[in-house]
């Protein structure tokens, strides 16, 4: 009877333990292995699968979210991309990777379509919802970049400042600095431009990036009506330019300008 009894309560755990059994887990650890074997098409299955067959899943969000990375970064199928990530969006608007599906979707508009309006309201959104989002550079870089392909320049300024100031040690940031040196040249915002140019210069660290910013210093001070300033920076490019005639000919033709009564 004692064995009987042993034999009994071990067939019951076995039972507890199949029942206990998370088949969207199984499947999602599947798919990942299958991901990283380069298995794009079973894995893409697999994912469908957890989102279509176990909802309300733990894993549902995220199988969407790899979904949506699949059919977009891999089989360039943008709509199925923002299909999967609208799903995500719309049915898990709590969930952790819904901040990843609103970047991703924001990117496929401003590339793929061409809509930067599309892309700067999924991108406010995060910064409304998510604003502890741990890419919040690559948020407000792809923001600045919407705001500029729409024309509204002084958001993107903004924007870019923001990101200037909230990550200065970004990769981000540093194209960023770039980005708004120039934006604010092209505004005509001389002075402002010559003062992120000069910061530019300071943090140059190679050739390439310190004849940029005294090329955007000269720009400045030319636009400001410094003629002598902008002598100076062009003869410091003497050489160094790509292009040593064009720089020869900006600095006889201020020349000539400082010569005029």
């Amino acid at each position: 009877m004692a064995r009987a009894g042993k034999i009994g309560l071990l067939f019951g755990a076995l039972l507890l333990s199949a029942g206990c059994a998370d088949p969207a887990r199984d499947r999602f650890e599947r798919a990942e292995k299958e991901l990283l074997s380069q298995k794009m098409e079973a894995a893409l299955a697999d994912y469908r699968y957890i989102a279509r067959d176990h909802p309300q899943s733990r894993y549902a969000p995220a199988a969407l979210l790899r979904q949506g990375d699949l059919y977009g970064g891999y089989y360039r199928n943008f709509p199925a991309a923002l299909e999967a990530y609208d799903s995500l969006v719309y049915n898990y608007p709590r969930a952790s990777e819904v901040p990843r599906a609103l970047l991703r979707t924001a990117e496929i508009h401003l590339l793929q379509y061409l809509d930067p309006a599309s892309a700067a309201t999924d991108l406010e959104r995060i910064r409304k919802e998510f604003p502890r989002f741990d890419r919040g550079d690559e948020v407000l870089f792809l923001l600045a970049r919407a705001y500029g392909a729409a024309g509204e320049a002084e958001r993107q300024g903004a924007v870019l400042f923001e990101l200037v100031e909230r990550f200065p040690k970004s990769n981000r940031a540093a194209e960023g600095r770039w980005m708004l040196a120039y934006s604010l040249l092209g505004q005509r915002r001389y002075a402002d431009a010559d003062r992120e140019f000069r910061k530019l210069l300071y943090l140059a660290a190679d050739r390439e990036s310190t004849v940029q910013a005294r090329w955007g210093m000269a720009q400045s001070l030319e636009g400001m009506g410094d003629l002598e300033g902008a002598i100076a920076q062009y003869e410091a490019l003497r050489g160094e330019w790509g292009d040593p005639a064009y720089v020869a000919e900006k600095i006889e033709r201020l020349k000539g300008r400082l010569r005029e009564p």
